[in-house]
């Protein structure tokens, strides 16, 4: 009996102690250094997500089990910090249109010098994102902010927003509900006049100069430099694309050949495993894109990511032969006469569709043809 209440005892000890672990994110003046709110055993990775936020480094917390909110758990939430970096201030990630994500794990402190050496990035953080994925959530959430900083600021650009411009704290705080998080920014390197994300539109905190903030969040952008050369794609027989072989061909045959110039790589992320599920590349002009399994090493290890397919859409921007008879903008009747058509996956769909499926071993090439019925684009996959 003494041993069990001597367990009671110690057992209020105990659980403050591992509260006292966690890190109450809404104490940081977030310009703590990013090794100090890191635990290097979590779930975690480090890069380019432009949907979150395009213009910085962004880490993400897969669980945020060692973290809280003003004495709110925020274990199974994704946690996140950013990091001011120079490199990503360009308009390189917005060209290519859509989400954007770019990133990778890392174990210890040494990688992560690495990475932020890599982006030219701060050893400091300047913001954080918090999930809010449950109702219950948002209302606890939300209660704190208010009772600590009075009723918000509606945002006019979401159905829920609020915001708080906190001067005193030099904090910019958005409560976004709608998007399933809170953004909490320290201010001191910002526009005291505008900001923009996705998921609060641009707010204007007085005298905001559109044009100006723009130009700031992209001063980094370099000229473009006017090219005339096209792209020089050829497709054997085979449908192997500039001696590319679907299923055979590696990442790192492509990354090492003449065909990688100007090739941007993104990634598939899967948001309940943080595992990478897809790697493709695309080129600057969102012409040509390759396909890649994911290898060893979550796809770290480019020998090992095998070629899965290729998208060419646009002929016009590419120089483009092809060794079966095929050519851009032959009729998409002539098309069919070139092939078999017991090759042709579709051949009871021919007179309806305006494009024709082809069996290719284990994959499908499928030739497409616009409007006025010429042949505009292949994919394979």
């Amino acid at each position: 009996m003494k041993k069990l209440l001597l367990l009671f005892a110690y057992l209020p000890l105990l659980l403050s102690c591992k509260n006292q672990d966690r890190i109450d994110l809404s104490q940081l003046q977030l310009n703590e250094t990013v090794e100090s709110l890191i635990n290097f055993d979590d779930a975690k990775t480090i890069g380019v997500e432009t949907v979150e936020y395009p213009f910085c480094l962004m880490i993400e917390i897969s669980d945020g089990a060692n973290y809280t909110f003003d004495g709110i758990d925020l274990t199974g939430q994704k946690v996140f910090f950013q990091i001011n970096s120079e490199l990503l201030k360009t308009d390189s990630l917005t060209q290519q249109g859509g989400g954007h994500i770019d990133v990778q794990s890392f174990k210890d402190k040494n990688e992560l010098a690495d990475i932020l050496k890599k982006y030219q990035a701060a050893h400091t953080v300047y913001g954080t994102r918090i999930e809010m994925k449950t109702e219950s959530l948002k209302k606890q959430i939300l209660a704190k902010l208010e009772s600590k900083y009075g009723k918000g600021t509606q945002n006019p650009n979401t159905d829920n927003g609020i915001y708080w411009n906190v001067k005193k704290e030099h904090k910019y705080i958005f409560f976004a509900p709608d998007y399933d998080r809170l953004i909490i920014l320290n201010n001191t390197d910002l526009s005291k006049t505008c900001y923009w994300d996705i998921m609060n539109g641009t707010i204007d905190f007085g005298g905001c100069n559109q044009e100006v903030y723009t130009q700031e969040l992209l001063k980094n952008t370099k000229p473009k430099k006017e090219s005339t050369d096209k792209l020089t794609v050829h497709i054997d027989k085979d449908w192997n694309i500039n001696k590319f072989v679907v299923g055979k061909t590696t990442e790192q045959d492509f990354l090492s050949s003449s065909t990688n110039k100007n090739f941007e790589r993104m990634i598939v992320i899967d948001g309940n495993t943080a595992s990478t599920t897809e790697i493709s590349y695309n080129n600057e002009d969102k012409t040509l894109y390759f396909y890649f399994s994911v290898g060893h090493g979550n796809g770290d290890d480019a020998t090992t990511n095998l070629l899965t397919g290729y998208s060419l859409q646009d002929f016009k921007q590419v120089d483009v032969s092809f060794d079966n008879g095929l050519r851009p903008g032959i009729s998409y009747q002539k098309a069919i006469d070139l092939f078999n058509k017991s090759d042709i996956m579709n051949v009871d769909d021919l007179k309806f569709s305006n494009y024709i499926e082809i069996k290719k071993g284990n994959h499908k090439v499928t030739l497409n043809f616009d409007e006025d019925y010429l042949f505009s684009g292949i994919y394979i996959k």
